[in-house]
């Protein structure tokens, strides 16, 4: 399924840029559907080399000259992608002018959780004149499919633990806490936070090294949409990392939802994920969602 195209070819993209391998994949995606991709690069993508895209890194005190910039580049349309691990403190910063003019909305917007801090950006965003879109948008063949995605398949603890996992996911992305969980068949062993889920599995490897984890007890990573997030924006993702992250945890398989997460570049996922013992899932969610029930039973 190929990505958005561009009115006319050669229009303008504003590719707000974070870390990781996510934001190179959607600016190459773009630029083969037609789009000039305009960089602006922010937070955890400060320093990453993006040689031969229009754009420059702006600090958080110059958030407001990165707006004006895109204006000025004739953007349009804007995605948000990568990591930012770092929320800005507009309080101890020397703002720009462009940005002291902006720093009231700013102050409102940083506050809550991801999912509200990201819906008062997307707001702000468009009264500036943006149209923001989504990875999908651009990319769409990152979304996760449905099903075993592995050769090897969960057993029946790890399914048990599955479901487990997801409505556990649910009920901690109703509270706009996190999106990740473990949980082996009668438990549930981690909840991420705010640390995200490098650390989380990097807790749970702790846990297992202490022997507060069992031997033989399979756990498995759920990583899941929240329910009610504006999925334009910080999807779950799976990529290598995420695999080598799990294989050091001792879990033995992740689960992402269906059509509502991303696996960034999936040949090399199922390759590392196949060699590690790792099961893949793509979970459709649980017909109670609708009513509240988050849970995440496999197809």
């Amino acid at each position: 399924m190929p990505g958005l195209a561009p009115d006319r070819p050669g229009d303008a993209l504003g590719l707000v840029a974070g870390g990781g391998s996510l934001p190179r994949l959607v600016a190459e995606a773009a630029r083969a559907s037609g789009w000039r991709v305009v960089v602006v690069r922010i937070g955890d993508g400060m320093a990453d080399d993006w040689s031969g895209y229009e754009g420059g890194a702006y600090p958080w005190g110059r958030t407001g000259d990165a707006i004006a910039y895109m204006k000025s580049c004739g953007v349009q349309r804007m995605v948000f992608c990568g990591t930012v691990s770092h929320r800005p403190d507009f309080r101890s910063l020397i703002p720009s002018f462009q940005t002291l003019i902006r720093l009231p909305a700013a102050l409102k917007i940083v506050r809550g959780g991801d999912d509200r801090l990201l819906r008062a950006l997307s707001r702000y965003m468009e009264r500036q004149g943006f149209e923001m879109l989504a990875v999908q948008d651009i990319v769409p063949q990152l979304l996760t499919p449905g099903g075993t995605l592995t050769r090897r398949m969960p057993d029946a603890d790890e399914e048990q633990a599955l479901v487990l996992a997801a409505r556990a996911a649910g009920r901690l992305g109703e509270l706009d806490i996190g999106q990740a969980v473990v949980a082996s068949r009668d438990r549930v062993i981690a909840l991420e936070g705010i640390e995200g889920t490098r650390e989380m599995l990097q807790r749970v490897a702790d846990l297992k090294s202490r022997g507060r984890i069992g031997r033989s007890e399979r756990c498995v990573l759920v990583k899941s949409v929240k329910p009610t997030q504006d999925e334009r924006f910080d999807l779950p993702s799976i990529g290598g990392a995420t695999i080598e992250e799990a294989a050091v945890a001792g879990i033995t398989v992740i689960g992402a939802t269906a059509g509502r997460s991303l696996v960034l570049g999936i040949d090399d996922v199922l390759e590392a994920a196949e060699a590690a013992g790792i099961a893949i899932v793509g979970l459709e969610p649980d017909p109670g969602t609708a009513n509240g029930d988050h849970g995440g039973d496999r197809p």
